[in-house]
């Protein structure tokens, strides 16, 4: 027992000292910025990994966009997640899914839609901002996902 108890013991000591990078997946991320006029602008991310499902064959994948006052302020943030399936030979999105965030309670999100063609996800947002009950600024926003027949989506 005691020869069973000590082999368990060095089992355990050699599994924990192993780094942790070694099960990490690294995170890709692409990021685009689009400066405005006013000196605001938008910050879009994409995470090119997505997330398997139980299902090989299937992955979630997001994209964001977040708005950005010119004194560095997030104001908003929209995203679309879509679902793909893949076979290898094509790709399809199974479902299209939009949510947001608002920080500044002087934007509206006036109009939002998700849906999904094909082997893309869609989501369109207008959101509006209004001072003293008159919009003053008006940002039209479309976040898109394509699913390659592999399952790489952009």
């Amino acid at each position: 027992m005691k020869k069973f108890s000590t082999v368990i013991l060095i089992l355990f000591i050699l599994i924990f000292m192993c780094p942790t990078t070694i099960f990490a997946q690294e995170i890709k991320v692409n990021k685009n910025i689009e400066y405005l006029d006013d000196g605001s602008y938008i910050v879009t991310e994409f995470n090119t990994n997505g997330a398997s499902t139980f299902s090989t064959s299937t992955k979630n994948y997001a994209k964001s966009s977040s708005y950005y006052n010119s004194d560095d302020e997030k104001e908003w943030t929209v995203v679309l997640t879509g679902t793909f399936s893949y076979t290898g030979t094509s790709a399809t999105c199974t479902k299209a899914v939009k949510s947001y965030t608002i920080y500044n309670d002087k934007w509206k999100v006036t109009s939002s839609s998700a849906s999904k063609s094909g082997n893309k996800a869609i989501g369109d947002f207008v959101l509006k901002k209004y001072v003293l009950g008159v919009s003053v600024k008006t940002v039209d926003k479309t976040l898109t996902i394509s699913c390659s027949k592999t399952g790489v989506c952009s």
